[in-house]
């Protein structure tokens, strides 16, 4: 009776370690998504920023030509240009590099993830293995 629990409790022990690999990439994948996520909220992030300076940008044009000038004809109307394509550009810099810093988040975390599946079924193994060689010795594992 002794034995077939012990070669009972290797085969728990074999399949809780695989259960605990499918969790860990199930984990993993849930990650990745996270990651394709982050990606696309970054994309769009970054067109609302864009489509933000051109109505800045036709807004200034407007003002301008209410006041009988053509944006980009004075230094002045140009700097103004220039300074909110400076702001545009410095926030979708912002926003790409929090995208990037996101991604890599979700991607370490995904790696995290599949590295401890990896380190359960081997555990799971080491453990099966030891518990084998008792039952070949007769030693008692409790």
């Amino acid at each position: 009776m002794g034995m077939g629990m012990q070669i009972a409790g290797v085969f728990l022990g074999l399949m809780a370690a695989q259960q605990a690999r499918k969790a860990a990439e199930m984990e993993a994948q849930a990650y990745e998504e996270q990651k394709d996520l982050a990606e696309i909220q970054a994309g769009q992030q970054e067109i609302e920023r864009n489509r933000k300076l051109r109505m800045q940008l036709a807004s200034l044009s407007t003002s301008m030509a209410n006041q009988g000038t053509a944006l980009g004809t004075s230094a002045s109307t140009e700097a103004l240009r220039l300074d909110e394509e400076k702001m545009a550009l410095a926030d979708v810099s912002s926003i790409r590099l929090m995208g990037q810093v996101e991604r890599r988040k979700y991607s370490l975390s995904a790696a995290s993830s599949r590295a401890s599946g990896q380190a359960a079924t081997i555990s799971g193994f080491a453990k099966a293995a030891g518990s084998i060689y008792d039952i070949k010795t007769g030693a008692s594992t409790v």
